[in-house]
């Protein structure tokens, strides 16, 4: 094999190699872009949902428990109007007996026939970790985590009283399928550009042995 062969081929290897670390960067970036876009995109949710809240009657339905009270109806239907417009999977509020150190669900926009409906007033015996921090006024977005019906990524936003102090943590989820539609779409421009590489170093490979030919 001739040198100016040699060279070619090294040049070759060399860019595929390069191609292959850059793709695979690249699937990285992106999938932490579309994690980070979609616990944005729940953020942007909740602070519009906390922002309508009537804390009075809403601190009077967290006390009373009663799912009869008009607050209750009218709370649930915002939300799950929110959650239909935003596309996500769920959002709910949870709330901590201090008491009893217990946390409870107050309202959930999840149809009630549908079996993943959480009542008011049901307990939550495992509250995360994160849902705890957000109480504590440490506020997390963009968490990604596997449950029994599926895998979400899920932000946190407080919920205050008129004093400024948190009473409450709202929640809500997005389901992954709807993050990686943008994944996919990353990896297809991606898969793209290697390929028109790859086609440009061949034609280049071949132009050279043509010269050297002549």
């Amino acid at each position: 094999m001739s040198p100016e062969k040699k060279k070619i081929y090294a040049v070759i290897i060399i860019a595929v190699f390069c191609l292959i670390i850059v793709t695979g960067i690249g699937n990285f970036r992106a999938k932490q872009l579309a994690l980070d876009l979609a616990g944005q995109r729940v953020s942007n949710t909740l602070t519009l949902a906390v922002a309508d809240f009537d804390n009075e009657k809403l601190q009077e339905l967290i006390q009373t428990q009663n799912q009869q009270n008009a607050y209750y109806g009218e709370l649930q239907a915002k939300l799950m109007q929110l959650k239909t417009e935003h596309q996500l999977e769920n959002i709910y509020m949870l709330y901590k007996d201090e008491q009893n150190k217990a946390w409870f669900y107050v309202v959930d926009a999840r149809a009630e026939d549908d079996p993943a409906h959480l009542s008011l007033g049901q307990l939550e015996n495992n509250a995360s970790s994160a849902v705890e921090n957000t109480l504590k006024g440490k506020v997390v977005q963009g968490e990604y985590h596997t449950t029994s019906l599926g895998t979400f990524v899920s932000s946190y936003q407080e919920v205050k009283d008129a004093g400024g102090k948190t009473y409450a943590v709202l929640a809500g989820d997005i389901d992954v399928k709807n993050v990686t539609e943008f994944l996919y779409l990353t990896r297809y421009v991606q898969f793209g550009i290697m390929a028109v590489s790859l086609l440009l170093i061949g034609l280049i490979v071949y132009l050279s042995g043509r010269n050297n030919i002549n």
